[in-house]
Protein backbone atom coordinates (compact mmCIF):
# COMPACT_ATOMS: atom_id res chain seq x y z
CA UNK A 1 0.00 0.00 0.00
CA UNK A 2 1.76 3.99 -0.96
CA UNK A 3 2.19 5.55 1.94
CA UNK A 4 2.13 9.48 1.18
CA UNK A 5 3.79 12.11 2.48
CA UNK A 6 3.05 15.86 2.73
CA UNK A 7 6.35 18.08 3.01
CA UNK A 8 6.32 21.43 3.14
CA UNK A 9 9.25 23.73 3.16
CA UNK A 10 9.87 27.50 1.41
CA UNK A 11 12.82 25.99 0.21
CA UNK A 12 12.89 24.33 -2.87
CA UNK A 13 16.01 22.67 -2.89
CA UNK A 14 15.04 20.91 0.69
CA UNK A 15 11.49 20.02 -1.26
CA UNK A 16 13.20 18.07 -3.96
CA UNK A 17 15.36 16.48 -1.71
CA UNK A 18 12.89 15.20 0.53
CA UNK A 19 10.78 14.17 -2.83
CA UNK A 20 13.94 12.07 -4.24
CA UNK A 21 14.62 10.90 -0.36
CA UNK A 22 11.44 9.62 0.77
CA UNK A 23 10.51 8.41 -3.41
CA UNK A 24 13.49 6.29 -3.42
CA UNK A 25 11.95 4.40 -0.25
CA UNK A 26 8.69 4.20 -1.78
CA UNK A 27 7.21 6.85 -0.28
CA UNK A 28 4.81 9.02 -2.66
CA UNK A 29 5.94 12.55 -1.81
CA UNK A 30 3.66 15.79 -2.19
CA UNK A 31 5.12 18.74 -1.78
CA UNK A 32 4.26 22.47 -0.31
CA UNK A 33 6.11 25.62 -0.48
CA UNK A 34 4.20 26.75 2.41
CA UNK A 35 1.59 26.23 4.90
CA UNK A 36 -1.01 27.97 3.50
CA UNK A 37 -1.29 26.13 0.54
CA UNK A 38 -0.77 23.03 2.45
CA UNK A 39 -3.90 23.74 4.61
CA UNK A 40 -5.92 24.02 1.46
CA UNK A 41 -4.61 20.49 0.25
CA UNK A 42 -5.41 19.43 3.61
CA UNK A 43 -9.05 21.11 4.27
CA UNK A 44 -9.83 19.92 0.75
CA UNK A 45 -9.55 16.12 1.54
CA UNK A 46 -5.97 15.53 1.11
CA UNK A 47 -5.11 12.96 4.03
CA UNK A 48 -1.11 12.04 4.29
CA UNK A 49 0.29 9.47 6.60
CA UNK A 50 3.01 11.68 7.81
CA UNK A 51 3.38 15.55 7.64
CA UNK A 52 7.09 16.99 7.78
CA UNK A 53 7.15 20.70 8.11
CA UNK A 54 9.85 23.13 8.15
CA UNK A 55 9.31 25.88 10.89
CA UNK A 56 10.88 28.83 9.89
CA UNK A 57 8.86 30.13 6.66
CA UNK A 58 7.01 33.49 5.05
CA UNK A 59 3.41 34.07 6.13
CA UNK A 60 2.85 31.34 8.83
CA UNK A 61 5.67 29.45 10.62
CA UNK A 62 5.33 25.75 11.47
CA UNK A 63 3.89 26.12 14.76
CA UNK A 64 1.15 27.92 13.81
CA UNK A 65 0.78 25.10 10.95
CA UNK A 66 1.31 22.61 13.32
CA UNK A 67 -1.49 23.73 15.49
CA UNK A 68 -3.66 24.55 12.59
CA UNK A 69 -3.62 20.70 11.40
CA UNK A 70 -4.40 19.22 14.85
CA UNK A 71 -7.24 21.43 14.59
CA UNK A 72 -8.38 19.72 11.65
CA UNK A 73 -10.47 16.71 13.29
CA UNK A 74 -9.74 14.07 10.33
CA UNK A 75 -5.72 15.10 10.64
CA UNK A 76 -5.76 15.06 14.77
CA UNK A 77 -3.46 11.73 14.86
CA UNK A 78 -1.44 12.11 11.84
CA UNK A 79 2.20 12.05 12.41
CA UNK A 80 3.77 15.86 12.01
CA UNK A 81 7.40 16.19 12.01
CA UNK A 82 9.49 19.30 12.49
CA UNK A 83 12.53 19.95 10.31
CA UNK A 84 14.40 22.64 12.17
CA UNK A 85 17.79 24.72 11.78
CA UNK A 86 20.72 24.10 14.79
CA UNK A 87 19.73 27.51 16.26
CA UNK A 88 15.54 26.60 16.20
CA UNK A 89 16.25 23.64 18.71
CA UNK A 90 15.88 25.38 21.39
CA UNK A 91 12.11 26.43 20.58
CA UNK A 92 11.36 22.19 20.01
CA UNK A 93 9.50 22.03 23.21
CA UNK A 94 6.58 24.66 21.74
CA UNK A 95 6.77 22.00 18.81
CA UNK A 96 5.80 19.05 20.99
CA UNK A 97 3.29 20.82 23.07
CA UNK A 98 1.11 21.69 19.47
CA UNK A 99 1.49 17.97 19.03
CA UNK A 100 4.45 17.60 16.92
CA UNK A 101 5.78 13.55 16.92
CA UNK A 102 9.54 14.44 16.48
CA UNK A 103 11.57 16.59 14.67
CA UNK A 104 15.24 16.73 12.50
CA UNK A 105 17.86 18.76 12.24
CA UNK A 106 19.26 20.45 8.69
CA UNK A 107 21.16 19.16 7.46
CA UNK A 108 19.49 15.86 7.69
CA UNK A 109 20.94 12.59 6.93
CA UNK A 110 18.65 10.79 4.83
CA UNK A 111 18.50 7.29 6.29
CA UNK A 112 17.93 9.41 9.55
CA UNK A 113 14.69 11.25 7.38
CA UNK A 114 13.61 7.62 6.35
CA UNK A 115 13.77 5.70 9.88
CA UNK A 116 11.96 8.69 11.31
CA UNK A 117 8.92 8.46 8.82
CA UNK A 118 9.19 4.56 9.23
CA UNK A 119 8.77 4.87 12.73
CA UNK A 120 6.02 7.45 13.30
CA UNK A 121 4.02 5.68 10.34
CA UNK A 122 4.14 2.22 12.28
CA UNK A 123 3.90 4.07 15.30
CA UNK A 124 0.39 5.93 14.31
CA UNK A 125 -0.78 2.32 13.08
CA UNK A 126 -0.16 0.57 16.34
CA UNK A 127 -1.99 3.08 18.33
CA UNK A 128 -5.44 2.39 15.71
CA UNK A 129 -5.52 -1.03 16.60
CA UNK A 130 -8.26 -2.11 18.51
CA UNK A 131 -7.95 -2.29 22.39
CA UNK A 132 -6.48 -5.06 24.22
CA UNK A 133 -5.45 -6.10 27.64
CA UNK A 134 -5.58 -4.75 31.42
CA UNK A 135 -4.84 -1.45 32.92
CA UNK A 136 -3.71 -1.19 36.88
CA UNK A 137 -4.65 2.14 37.57
CA UNK A 138 -3.57 3.47 40.48
CA UNK A 139 -4.97 7.56 41.36
CA UNK A 140 -4.48 6.89 45.34
CA UNK A 141 -1.02 7.62 46.39
CA UNK A 142 1.67 8.44 43.72
CA UNK A 143 -0.39 7.98 40.53
CA UNK A 144 1.00 4.71 38.64
CA UNK A 145 -0.61 2.53 35.37
CA UNK A 146 0.37 -0.36 34.65
CA UNK A 147 -0.57 -2.35 31.39
CA UNK A 148 0.11 -6.10 30.96
CA UNK A 149 2.24 -6.07 34.68
CA UNK A 150 4.65 -3.05 33.05
CA UNK A 151 4.63 0.40 34.49
CA UNK A 152 4.09 2.84 31.41
CA UNK A 153 6.27 5.99 31.47
CA UNK A 154 4.05 9.50 30.42
CA UNK A 155 5.23 12.20 27.97
CA UNK A 156 2.60 14.27 29.39
CA UNK A 157 1.18 14.48 32.68
CA UNK A 158 -2.22 16.17 30.84
CA UNK A 159 -2.86 12.81 28.91
CA UNK A 160 -2.38 10.94 32.21
CA UNK A 161 -4.77 13.42 34.00
CA UNK A 162 -7.56 12.96 31.18
CA UNK A 163 -7.06 8.94 31.84
CA UNK A 164 -8.37 9.67 35.16
CA UNK A 165 -10.55 11.97 34.42
CA UNK A 166 -12.79 9.27 32.14
CA UNK A 167 -12.01 6.74 34.94
CA UNK A 168 -14.16 9.23 37.35
CA UNK A 169 -16.83 10.23 34.41
CA UNK A 170 -17.89 6.85 33.23
CA UNK A 171 -21.02 8.18 32.07
CA UNK A 172 -17.96 10.00 29.23
CA UNK A 173 -17.95 13.48 28.48
CA UNK A 174 -18.04 16.11 25.88
CA UNK A 175 -14.88 17.92 24.48
CA UNK A 176 -16.36 20.83 26.02
CA UNK A 177 -16.38 19.39 29.43
CA UNK A 178 -13.10 17.73 29.26
CA UNK A 179 -11.63 21.21 28.59
CA UNK A 180 -13.37 23.16 30.89
CA UNK A 181 -11.91 20.83 33.97
CA UNK A 182 -8.17 20.56 32.17
CA UNK A 183 -8.03 23.64 30.83
CA UNK A 184 -9.97 26.23 31.95
CA UNK A 185 -10.11 29.34 30.10
CA UNK A 186 -9.11 28.64 27.03
CA UNK A 187 -10.69 29.56 23.50
CA UNK A 188 -12.58 27.02 22.66
CA UNK A 189 -10.94 26.44 19.63
CA UNK A 190 -7.35 25.90 21.55
CA UNK A 191 -9.28 23.76 24.13
CA UNK A 192 -10.42 21.72 21.43
CA UNK A 193 -6.81 21.32 19.74
CA UNK A 194 -5.43 20.40 23.68
CA UNK A 195 -7.82 18.27 24.08
CA UNK A 196 -7.11 16.37 21.02
CA UNK A 197 -3.25 16.69 20.85
CA UNK A 198 -3.49 15.46 24.70
CA UNK A 199 -5.87 12.65 23.49
CA UNK A 200 -3.46 11.48 21.17
CA UNK A 201 -0.75 11.44 23.70
CA UNK A 202 -2.95 8.99 25.86
CA UNK A 203 -3.44 6.19 23.17
CA UNK A 204 0.43 6.58 22.77
CA UNK A 205 1.18 5.73 25.87
CA UNK A 206 -1.55 2.77 26.30
CA UNK A 207 -1.76 1.34 22.93
CA UNK A 208 -4.55 1.23 20.81
CA UNK A 209 -7.81 3.08 21.08
CA UNK A 210 -7.83 3.02 24.94
CA UNK A 211 -10.56 5.91 24.38
CA UNK A 212 -13.87 5.50 22.09
CA UNK A 213 -16.38 8.33 20.99
CA UNK A 214 -20.10 7.84 20.77
CA UNK A 215 -22.87 10.65 20.56
CA UNK A 216 -19.75 13.51 21.15
CA UNK A 217 -18.92 12.34 23.99
CA UNK A 218 -15.69 10.22 24.84
CA UNK A 219 -15.55 7.36 27.01
CA UNK A 220 -12.77 4.69 27.95
CA UNK A 221 -13.13 1.91 25.74
CA UNK A 222 -14.70 -1.48 27.17
CA UNK A 223 -12.13 -3.58 25.16
CA UNK A 224 -9.53 -2.64 27.98
CA UNK A 225 -9.94 -4.46 31.35
CA UNK A 226 -9.35 -1.67 33.86
CA UNK A 227 -8.35 -2.40 37.82
CA UNK A 228 -8.86 1.09 39.43
CA UNK A 229 -7.90 1.34 42.59
CA UNK A 230 -10.39 4.42 43.46
CA UNK A 231 -13.45 2.48 42.74
CA UNK A 232 -12.10 -0.75 44.39
CA UNK A 233 -12.15 2.34 47.71
CA UNK A 234 -15.59 3.47 47.62
CA UNK A 235 -16.70 0.20 47.14
CA UNK A 236 -15.31 -1.66 50.17
CA UNK A 237 -15.95 1.67 52.15
CA UNK A 238 -19.87 1.44 50.74
CA UNK A 239 -19.88 -2.85 51.86
CA UNK A 240 -17.82 -1.08 55.39
CA UNK A 241 -20.99 1.20 55.89
CA UNK A 242 -23.50 -1.22 55.42
CA UNK A 243 -21.92 -4.18 57.34
CA UNK A 244 -20.51 -2.12 60.11
CA UNK A 245 -18.04 -5.06 60.69
CA UNK A 246 -14.73 -4.31 61.82
CA UNK A 247 -13.10 -6.92 58.84
CA UNK A 248 -14.54 -4.66 55.94
CA UNK A 249 -13.44 -1.31 57.68
CA UNK A 250 -10.35 -2.57 58.33
CA UNK A 251 -10.34 -3.22 53.72
CA UNK A 252 -11.34 -0.18 53.03
CA UNK A 253 -9.15 1.91 55.12
CA UNK A 254 -5.83 -0.23 53.83
CA UNK A 255 -6.87 0.75 50.50
CA UNK A 256 -6.56 4.35 50.87
CA UNK A 257 -2.97 4.61 50.28
CA UNK A 258 -2.80 8.71 49.54
CA UNK A 259 -4.57 11.76 48.61
CA UNK A 260 -6.02 11.60 44.76
CA UNK A 261 -3.78 12.82 42.32
CA UNK A 262 -1.52 15.09 44.23
CA UNK A 263 0.77 16.52 41.84
CA UNK A 264 -2.28 17.37 39.93
CA UNK A 265 -3.60 21.06 40.53
CA UNK A 266 -6.87 21.57 38.75
CA UNK A 267 -10.04 22.02 39.86
CA UNK A 268 -12.03 18.68 39.20
CA UNK A 269 -8.62 17.34 40.73
CA UNK A 270 -8.97 18.86 43.90
CA UNK A 271 -12.45 18.45 44.11
CA UNK A 272 -12.36 14.80 43.45
CA UNK A 273 -9.61 14.43 46.31
CA UNK A 274 -11.48 16.68 48.77
CA UNK A 275 -14.71 14.32 48.34
CA UNK A 276 -12.14 11.43 49.19
CA UNK A 277 -10.45 12.76 52.07
CA UNK A 278 -13.66 13.41 53.79
CA UNK A 279 -15.13 10.25 52.86
CA UNK A 280 -12.19 8.40 54.44
CA UNK A 281 -12.75 10.94 57.39
CA UNK A 282 -15.82 9.91 58.09
CA UNK A 283 -15.36 5.78 57.55
CA UNK A 284 -12.08 5.69 60.11
CA UNK A 285 -14.34 8.31 62.48
CA UNK A 286 -17.30 5.88 62.40
CA UNK A 287 -14.79 2.54 62.43
CA UNK A 288 -12.95 3.91 65.35
CA UNK A 289 -15.61 5.07 67.89
CA UNK A 290 -17.82 1.62 66.69
CA UNK A 291 -14.99 -0.45 67.28
CA UNK A 292 -14.04 1.27 70.87
CA UNK A 293 -18.31 1.10 71.97
CA UNK A 294 -17.95 -2.59 70.96
CA UNK A 295 -15.09 -3.22 73.56
CA UNK A 296 -13.01 -3.92 70.20
CA UNK A 297 -9.96 -2.26 71.21
CA UNK A 298 -7.35 -3.47 69.27
CA UNK A 299 -9.09 -2.63 66.76
CA UNK A 300 -10.32 0.67 67.04
CA UNK A 301 -6.68 1.04 67.82
CA UNK A 302 -5.91 0.61 64.43
CA UNK A 303 -8.42 3.02 62.90
CA UNK A 304 -7.08 5.74 65.22
CA UNK A 305 -3.28 5.26 63.80
CA UNK A 306 -5.08 5.21 60.34
CA UNK A 307 -6.88 8.69 61.55
CA UNK A 308 -3.86 9.99 63.22
CA UNK A 309 -2.40 9.39 59.62
CA UNK A 310 -5.11 10.89 57.86
CA UNK A 311 -5.57 14.08 60.35
CA UNK A 312 -2.30 14.13 61.54
CA UNK A 313 -3.58 17.65 63.50
CA UNK A 314 -6.38 16.59 65.51
CA UNK A 315 -5.99 16.49 68.61
CA UNK A 316 -9.14 14.43 69.42
CA UNK A 317 -7.99 11.30 67.08
CA UNK A 318 -4.50 11.37 68.96
CA UNK A 319 -6.11 11.41 72.38
CA UNK A 320 -8.49 8.84 71.14
CA UNK A 321 -5.62 6.73 70.17
CA UNK A 322 -3.88 7.15 73.39
CA UNK A 323 -6.88 6.18 75.38
CA UNK A 324 -7.01 3.29 73.44
CA UNK A 325 -3.66 1.83 74.37
CA UNK A 326 -4.43 2.97 78.15
CA UNK A 327 -7.75 0.80 78.07
CA UNK A 328 -5.72 -1.82 76.27
CA UNK A 329 -3.32 -2.12 79.45
CA UNK A 330 -0.37 -0.05 77.95
CA UNK A 331 0.47 3.05 79.71
CA UNK A 332 3.74 3.59 78.12
CA UNK A 333 2.36 3.34 75.07
CA UNK A 334 -0.35 6.14 75.63
CA UNK A 335 2.28 8.35 77.05
CA UNK A 336 4.54 8.01 73.91
CA UNK A 337 1.34 8.59 71.63
CA UNK A 338 0.84 12.07 74.24
CA UNK A 339 4.55 12.77 73.10
CA UNK A 340 3.97 12.55 69.76
CA UNK A 341 1.42 14.61 69.11
CA UNK A 342 2.83 17.65 71.40
CA UNK A 343 6.24 17.45 69.06
CA UNK A 344 3.97 17.47 66.01
CA UNK A 345 2.13 21.12 67.35
CA UNK A 346 5.86 22.00 68.37
CA UNK A 347 7.29 21.87 64.87
CA UNK A 348 3.74 24.15 63.55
Amino acid sequence: MTRLVLAVDDEPGIRKLLELTLGAADFAVITCEGPRSALGELENGLHPDVIISDITMPGMNGFAFCEAVRALPDLRGVPFLFLSALHEQAHMRQGMTLGADDYLTKPFDRRELIGAVERRIARFAEIRQPPAGNLRVCGLGAARVEKGGARLEWDSLKALELLFYLLEHGGGATTFEVAEALWPGKTEAKASSSFHTTLYRLRKAVGGEVVRSANRRYYLHSGFGVDYDVQHYRTAGAKARSSSQNADYLRAAELYRGAFLLNVDSTWAEETRLELHAAHLELLVTAAEGAARSGHYEAATRFYTFLTDHEPYSDSAWEALAEMWERRGHPARAAEVRRRFEGLMDDL
